[in-house]
């Protein structure tokens, strides 16, 4: 059903992810420039983009996407449950993603005496993560439910 409490932990997840993509997840620093690696790609302090890091976005809106239309899908609970655990996965990714993608520019734009960070933003997809945990638990319950009630008749 959509008004269960698993549809608000799949819409949490889903909201996380697209102020993930607006948010700054790392910096990329030298001693004469920084650089701010948002959902976008690497910014400069100015907010002009210099690369662009398309499989970060697109990773990013299939995520959310995804536990948009996962809420919809409560008549298949089965289904729903394989596509939170995938969303899962990829939100694990996802953040594995940015990572490296802040060692690659830090170690191919500014080899000398360049450090990366990450932000506590970064944080987002991994409560996204234990948000989409918890939809799976409850989307689990009611299929047991769901089960035992087809047992009975």
């Amino acid at each position: 059903m959509i008004q269960r409490k698993q549809t608000l932990y799949l819409l949490l997840s889903g909201l996380l992810m697209i102020l993930t993509l607006t948010v700054s997840l790392g910096r990329v620093s030298s001693p004469d420039m920084l650089y701010i690696l948002s959902g976008m790609g690497f910014q400069t302090a100015d907010g002009l983009i210099v690369e662009h890091t398309w499989l970060l976005f697109a990773l990013g809106v299939v995520i959310a996407l995804a536990s948009f239309v996962t809420i919809f899908l409560y008549k298949r609970r089965v289904l729903q449950m394989r596509i939170t655990i995938f969303n899962l996965v990829l939100k694990v990714g996802y953040v594995a993603v940015v990572v490296l993608n802040l060692y690659r520019f830090s170690e191919a734009m500014l080899p000398i005496e360049s450090q990366y960070s990450v932000t506590p933003w970064l944080a987002l997809p991994l409560v996204a993560a234990i948000s989409d945990y918890l939809a799976h638990r409850g989307i689990l319950a009611d299929e047991t439910v769901i089960r035992m009630m087809d047992r009975l008749r």
